[in-house]
């Protein structure tokens, strides 16, 4: 089997263009997702072939510790990128993910890198923490912080300066408190109306240098919280993407760049 390691600012992903799902994918994910053992990667896509003609790809996702994610911003668009090069299709590609059918625009390409802009639905907002929950499940520092579903559950929560955070050991602690079930928290600082940072504890990953449905999740909860406008960039340790929100749903905007190619036969 071949495996294609794509990036989306950072974060990277391995795709497996194949028929059908292997029954021991989750396992296959964390072999294939550990540095020390495969490729080495943040997750692990399945690009199987869509299942009607108005679907060209249907992605199915692990997380690097076997379990399977709903969807992702940058995983969407690193697959887009693998079907543009490898499928003779137009520059619109129709995806379908756990959360939903989503549509892709390639807007430049390159062999290695692309820019590309993804449909990432309707978020729905969850309720923000009270201050006591916020004190107790948080700590003290935090300004607010609130719950966003983006088809994956995320919490999103403001502090005056980022810098100054312990996201590996903040992370996994506010994971614990505000979810049974694991949830990706984000820690943002907004600069501008135009302009937040953010850092990310990915569930079932750690610790990213970007996460794409988490740039949603935080411009989204952001501008319900009256600190951005409609269109804003957020800025993350492996590079900005920008997040477009109107009245019929949220788009992405961001690189996608081509990394390697591999051959493996671990349980396939």
């Amino acid at each position: 089997m071949k495996l294609t390691k794509f990036h989306g600012l950072g974060n990277e992903f391995l795709i497996a263009s194949i028929s059908s799902l292997p029954e021991n994918s989750s396992e296959l994910a964390r072999i294939f997702c550990d540095y020390s053992a495969g490729p080495g990667a943040d997750g692990l896509i399945f690009n199987l072939p869509g299942e009607n003609a108005d679907i060209d790809a249907q992605m199915v996702l692990f997380n690097s510790d076997g379990s399977r994610a709903e969807i992702s911003g940058n995983g969407l668009r690193c697959l887009a990128h693998n079907v543009y090069l490898s499928q003779d299709i137009g520059k619109y590609i129709r995806i379908r993910t756990d959360a939903g059918d989503r549509e892709a625009q390639i807007l430049d390409s390159q062999t290695s890198e692309s820019m590309i802009r993804v449909e990432m639905g309707s978020p729905t907002l969850g309720l923000d923490l009270n201050d006591s929950e916020l004190i107790e499940n948080v700590g003290t520092g935090a300004i607010r912080a609130g719950y966003v579903d983006v088809g994956n559950p995320h919490i999103v929560i403001q502090f005056e300066n980022i810098s100054l955070l312990d996201i590996a050991s903040l992370g996994p602690s506010v994971e614990e408190a505000c979810s049974e079930s694991g949830i990706n928290v984000h820690m943002v600082e907004v600069s501008e109306r135009s302009l937040i940072s953010m850092h990310t504890w990915e569930r079932g990953v750690g610790v990213t240098k970007a996460c794409g449905s988490g740039a949603v999740a935080s411009a989204y909860k952001a501008k319900s919280w009256g600190l951005v406008d409609t269109e804003i960039q957020v800025v993350m340790p492996g590079g900005n993407v920008q997040v477009e929100i109107e009245n019929h749903g949220v788009y992405l905007t961001g690189k996608s760049e081509f990394i390697d190619e591999y051959e493996v036969t671990i349980g396939v």
